[in-house]
């Protein structure tokens, strides 16, 4: 039999959904990204997060948003196609991606093309060695465009 603790659900504690939490996140110091990109080195992994939804779990505690305002999609991976320019020509000669995953909120919550334009930005700008991929999708929005 576990032991009950009681105490410990007194305690206020920030809702849990990446580490660090949101309550530690701040302002960065000047060029602390630029000296991060260009530290990395060997095997490296991106992580390209699409924060929509078609429509938002009660349960969800992701920084996501409903995609039905495509202005602000548009936007969105405008800004997406803008960083992953800018990050790869930071990288370091050695830097080599060999894991990419896409999540969210739920990467289907954008159109099928808009998706396969952002593999290809990062086929184009990335220095790619047999990289693993992975996506999390919304079984609830996906359609045949997506097979």
């Amino acid at each position: 039999m576990w032991q009950y603790h009681p105490e410990l659900l007194a305690k206020p504690v920030p809702r849990y959904t990446s580490y660090p939490t949101a309550a530690d996140f701040g302002a960065l110091p000047e060029g602390a990204i630029e000296r991060a990109i260009a530290g990395a080195d060997g095997d490296i992994s991106l992580y390209l997060h699409i924060p929509f939804c078609e429509q938002i779990c009660y349960y969800c505690g992701c920084n996501t948003g409903a995609a039905g305002k495509r202005a602000r999609v548009e936007s969105y991976l405008a800004a997406l196609h803008q960083e992953i320019a800018t990050v790869a020509s930071l990288l370091p000669e050695g830097a080599r991606v060999r894991r990419i995953a896409f999540g969210g909120g739920s990467p289907n919550a954008i159109e099928p093309g808009e998706l396969l334009a952002l593999v290809d930005a990062i086929h184009a700008h990335f220095p790619l060695f047999a990289p693993e991929w992975s996506i999390e999708l919304d079984p609830r929005s996906l359609t045949a465009q997506w097979s």
